[in-house]
């Protein structure tokens, strides 16, 4: 199979997302963009071999017919920062043990990412199994952290805004909460917290908030994929909430 494929036939872009609870497989067409054009997610049980499911659903008809420009392969997995100008190569493994004790991760499976233009370095895990079977069917296949992509998508729109120059985001998931914080184009504050709860977000969230000081009437808050209840309850603390 081919990570890119001739000029004169039709390429697609595909995004792999490895969580704890699952996988992800989207392909996006190239020219149109926007929402996937296909979409398939696995819950992954007990017993189940993630490594496996993951080569069964990247191997199935639909998806090898396909020639892909771009493939990512996303850790949706615990990760940390660093500083660009603090970052040497040879401190990752011990960076990464130092902020997650309890992490199994072998050191062939510590990644890390460099942000230049956030001037920042996300390091994160990734089992040797997954990678195996992506760069075995995908060799260009680009490894990013979900946080990395949270972030860059944070930094564009706060490229954009008007009015306040703090810009703070606040990214749900099923299991955590991500929030990032611009001001004036740069990044000041990123942390991911554990959160399976909105009212555990909403700890989190307002003590950030707090904590970096910001203004509940001038300053917006970003809300991304937050239940209707969420952003309702965050509307009593917070004036200006957006919901992306």
């Amino acid at each position: 199979m081919q990570a890119t494929g001739s000029s004169s036939l039709q390429t697609y872009r595909m995004s792999i997302c490895v969580s704890a609870g699952g996988l992800s497989v989207s392909i996006y067409n190239n020219i149109i963009g926007g929402k996937p054009l296909r979409h398939e997610e696995v819950r992954l049980k007990e017993g189940d071999v993630p490594h496996a499911v993951l080569r069964s659903m990247l191997t199935r008809p639909r998806v090898t017919d396909m020639r892909f420009s771009q493939v990512q392969l996303v850790a949706d997995t615990p990760a940390t920062l660093l500083p660009l100008e603090d970052f040497r190569s040879s401190e990752l493994l011990t960076i990464h043990r130092l902020c997650f004790p309890r992490s199994e991760a072998k050191p062939t499976e510590v990644c890390h990412e460099v942000l230049s233009t956030l001037e920042v370095v996300v390091i994160f895990s990734l089992a040797n199994e997954i990678q195996e079977v992506v760069r075995n069917l995908y060799p260009e296949a680009k490894i990013r952290s979900r946080q990395s992509l949270l972030m860059e998508q944070a930094f564009e729109q706060a490229r954009q805004a008007t009015g306040s120059p703090r810009q703070f985001h606040a990214f749900v998931s099923p299991q955590a909460l991500f929030l990032c914080l611009f001001q004036e184009g740069r990044l000041r504050f990123a942390c991911s917290y554990e959160a399976e709860n909105d009212a555990d977000r909403l700890y989190y969230l307002l003590s950030a908030w707090k904590g970096l000081q910001m203004d509940t009437t001038e300053d917006p808050c970003h809300l991304h994929d937050a239940s209707d209840m969420f952003s309702g309850r965050l509307c009593h603390y917070i004036r200006q909430v957006t919901v992306e």
